[in-house]
């Protein structure tokens, strides 16, 4: 019952060659692409560092004006010590200017912080009793 299998490959020239051809080509566009990403001088007159701030304060006015209340933003306000306008709009645009600044950089910080241990506070079953905010 033993029957011979004989198989033939047939190795098709064009096809390696077409093979061999995407392989340099993809090589070459790899080689490419790290050569110009290793080049930063091309890169920095593209960089606009106002840009990257509307953009971040665009993105911080969002997410104030779609996840916070009215009475948080007034919260956040009164912890840096700005005026609380009546609109939220006016309330946001003042919250934003205020955090964008470099030199609030610290006091934002402790502001998220402390406002994170606050949500953390009113989550605990026992001591969400004794949280007011």
């Amino acid at each position: 019952m033993n029957t011979d299998v004989e198989v033939c490959v047939c190795v098709n020239d064009a096809a390696t060659a077409s093979l061999e051809s995407s392989a340099s080509t993809y090589d070459s566009m790899l080689q490419s692409l790290q050569n110009e990403l290793n080049n930063v001088a091309d890169f920095t007159e593209f960089e606009d560092p106002d840009f990257f701030k509307m953009d971040c304060a665009t993105a911080v006015s969002f997410d104030y004006e779609m996840n916070y209340t009215i009475k948080q933003l007034k919260h956040i306000a009164g912890y840096y010590g700005l005026k609380c306008k009546p609109r939220k709009a006016d309330l946001i645009q003042n919250i934003v200017l205020f955090e964008m600044d470099t030199d609030n950089g610290d006091a934002v910080a402790r502001r998220k912080r402390l406002f994170r241990y606050i949500e953390i506070l009113k989550s605990d079953d026992y001591l969400k009793t004794y949280i007011m905010m």
